[in-house]
């Protein structure tokens, strides 16, 4: 225990507040910056095991690489009577599996606001080549107003990484596994959309899909079972969330979300602009509404009619013509509407606004590719920051986003707490 004493004539440990297989994480302060912060340190009685020095280096090497709001922050790396640390940011709150547990499942909208901080994080992750292979909500830290950090990247891997990785060893909390991963198959970035698609349901449920006696058994339930419906546990819910479920974790990874951003588009959809299964009902309807037309012009063509004897050269040169015109047509309905509509959609990133003034802060926006955008100013007491400052954003700052036209950004700027009315 190494409580009370002070490591690299820098950090002062205060307590231990995490206590894991591999290491322990202490709540120090740092002399120099005068901060606190959280140290992971390898246990002691691991620091001679080459493999588990290796594993805790790869986690130093990956979370330095890190910087996104919702990824908790890595600062150094040391070591202290042979025993590696990592210095990391230092967060006042609890995991979301002990706020889940005090307060039961969240709300639909707490839920999506959640969920779409975590997807941010984790396609930071992905943009990077990260792969974090344990997301579960007892990695991912929560404080009083819902603000979210990813933690624990200790058993993630890098792109070139995973293509190494022995088959035969099952990474991961086997409640948020993927199938394929239970198989022995490669992680890769659909294995974290299918956790994230498990810490939805445990948000608006309160507890994970599968349970039972042994890793194994939920391991089983997870490559043969559907995740339940989240109606049948609470049916005032929408039926959207059990898509976006359904659709993130389907046992093939191809069946998937292709990326994060999808995902996150469809939280979007669901909570903001509507239904994303409404979405899918107005496609079945308007298939639906070809099918008599088709049907009809069977039944016209079944009419007995007189066939000219001869062949007539006028009626194919025609039909030629006609075939060509509707060719042009829907050839240029394509150029026009379909492609620009296609790929004029691109990503950008939130810009540091903090510190900006509400005017300073739209030019800014508009110069990194959110003219479109609706920002939604909110001021808030803040004695910490001058009066008149943007302090947050929503998404955060450094969020990779898709560019919509209907695109809400949040920004809030600091008020004087002394000139709120009591």
């Amino acid at each position: 225990m190494i409580v009370g004493e002070i490591i690299n004539s820098r950090y002062d440990i205060k307590m231990l507040i995490g206590d894991g297989g591999m290491a322990n994480v202490y709540l120090a302060y740092d002399r120099i910056l005068r901060r606190n912060v959280a140290i992971k340190m390898l246990r002691y009685e691991l620091s001679k095991d080459q493999s588990f020095i290796k594993r805790f280096n790869r986690e130093a090497s990956q979370v330095t690489n890190l910087e996104h709001p919702n990824i908790v922050g890595s600062y150094a790396v040391g070591e202290y009577k042979d025993q590696p640390f990592i210095v990391m940011e230092y967060i006042r709150g609890k995991t979301l599996k002990d706020y889940l547990r005090e307060i039961g499942p969240l709300t639909a909208e707490e839920a999506v606001y959640v969920m779409i901080q975590i997807c941010q994080g984790v396609d930071h992750a992905h943009y990077q080549g990260i792969i974090h292979r344990d997301l579960k909500s007892q990695n991912v830290m929560i404080d009083d107003e819902l603000n979210v950090k990813i933690t624990d990247f200790g058993i993630a891997l890098s792109s070139n990484e995973a293509d190494t990785t022995q088959t035969n060893t099952i990474m991961g909390s086997v409640h948020y596994l993927a199938p394929e991963l239970a198989r022995g198959s490669l992680a890769s970035p659909a294995s974290d959309i299918y956790s994230l698609g498990i810490l939805l349901y445990e948000f608006l449920t309160g507890t994970v899909p599968f349970k039972g006696e042994g890793a194994v058994n939920i391991a089983l339930q997870h490559m043969d079972n559907e995740i339940p419906l989240v109606r049948d546990t609470f049916d005032d819910l929408s039926d959207n969330y059990d898509y976006i479920i359904r659709k993130a974790t389907a046992k093939k990874p191809s069946g998937r979300y292709p990326n994060v951003l999808e995902m996150i588009e469809d939280l979007r959809v669901a909570h903001i602009e509507g239904s994303v299964s409404d979405l899918m009902r107005e496609v079945e309807e308007e298939t639906m509404i070809i099918q008599p037309l088709h049907n009809t012009r069977e039944k016209e063509e079944a009419i007995p009619y007189k066939s000219p004897k001869k062949f007539s050269t006028l009626s194919l040169v025609n039909g030629l013509l006609y075939t060509i015109l509707i060719a042009v047509i829907v050839g240029a309905y394509v150029f026009i509407v379909v492609l620009p509509g296609r790929f004029e959609t691109d990503h950008a990133r939130i810009p540091d606004i903090v510190g900006m003034t509400e005017d300073e802060a739209r030019t800014t926006l508009n110069e990194a590719g959110f003219q479109g955008a609706y920002v939604d100013v909110r001021e808030v007491p803040n004695s910490a920051v001058e009066s008149g400052e943007v302090f947050r954003s929503n998404p955060p700052v450094g969020t990779r986003v898709r560019i919509l036209d209907d695109w809400v950004i949040g920004i809030y700027i600091a008020s004087d707490p002394d000139d709120e009315v009591d």
